[in-house]
């Protein structure tokens, strides 16, 4: 018997999809109304997210979270990317200030929001991650496991982001429905994905791209049906001008490269390689 997650479009509710091969060499679906594309029985795992954080595992992450807390540690600065200045520019402290970050994964852009205003307060379900978040916020209100699990009453947060996380969850519309629980009336949302209208995301060679890691493939089509869906109404859809955070290629190749990305993502206006997302509730 197929699962919920083979029948039906979790956007758009369509049972109409079809078979795609995903580079991973997992089973694909995609739907035929609305685009999305998901991965079929590859669901992720609290282990394979806590091997994200050990430094033997096989996936090469670990020295990348290692290196951006420590380095927040020693400058007292966060450095961070397009999609969490973008939000944080547009969206200042209101009300009580409460921001959730969902994935907060080492602490860093809890940092930068503490920095702004914000009263943080972290979720990750990796034990590792909330442990390395504590370190360098010990003042901040934390919970180990999915959204779905915690234990914050309704309407607890003015603003509640994740960045690289809606790709990896079990089923993204009960995600966004508990977002939109958590959040106070004219609450924000903000989150990043990689755009599979994108041909760099498509062509992605590097595995946690793919299931089991990602699982789910959007674009903005199908954003907008899920999120309406859900009863959030988007305020902006943004992309970078041109692919350079997701070009996997190394530097040296990307700066030859950079004319034929210029070309690729502004003059033929495909942008860079991921959606960023803000919405609200109203």
């Amino acid at each position: 018997m197929e699962s919920k997650i083979q029948q039906k479009c979790v956007a758009c509710e369509s049972t109409q999809n079809i078979p795609i091969n995903l580079k991973s060499g997992y089973e694909g679906r995609k739907c035929r109304n609305c685009n999305l594309v998901w991965a079929v029985n590859a669901l992720g795992t609290k282990q394979l997210y806590d091997s994200a954080y050990d430094k033997n595992s096989e996936w090469f992450v670990w020295q990348n979270y290692i290196n951006a807390h420590q380095k927040v540690k020693s400058t007292q600065r966060a450095s961070l990317n397009w999609s969490e200045n973008y939000f944080l520019k547009k969206i200042k402290p209101f009300g009580s200030k409460n921001l959730l970050e969902i994935g907060c994964s080492v602490g860093r852009f809890l940092f930068g929001c503490r920095d702004n205003g914000w009263q943080i307060h972290g979720l990750d379900i990796s034990s590792k991650a909330i442990e390395m978040s504590k370190n360098l916020l010990p003042g901040g209100d934390y919970q180990i496991g999915t959204v779905e699990e915690s234990k914050w009453p309704e309407e607890s947060f003015e603003a509640i982001t994740c960045w690289e996380v809606i790709e990896h969850v079990s089923d993204p519309f009960i995600f966004v429905s508990k977002v939109k629980e958590l959040l106070v009336k004219n609450g924000f949302f903000a989150f990043s994905t990689p755009d599979w209208d994108n041909w760099i995301i498509r062509k992605h060679s590097q595995k946690n791209y793919w299931p089991p890691y990602h699982n789910w493939f959007f674009s903005e089509k199908n954003i907008n049906a899920l999120l309406g869906r859900a009863g959030l109404k988007i305020i902006e859809i943004k992309r970078r001008p041109f692919p350079w955070s997701e070009t996997w290629w190394p530097r040296w190749r990307r700066v030859l490269s950079l004319p034929w990305l210029v070309y690729k993502g502004v003059i033929l206006g495909q942008g860079g390689g991921r959606i960023t997302v803000l919405a609200k509730k109203s």
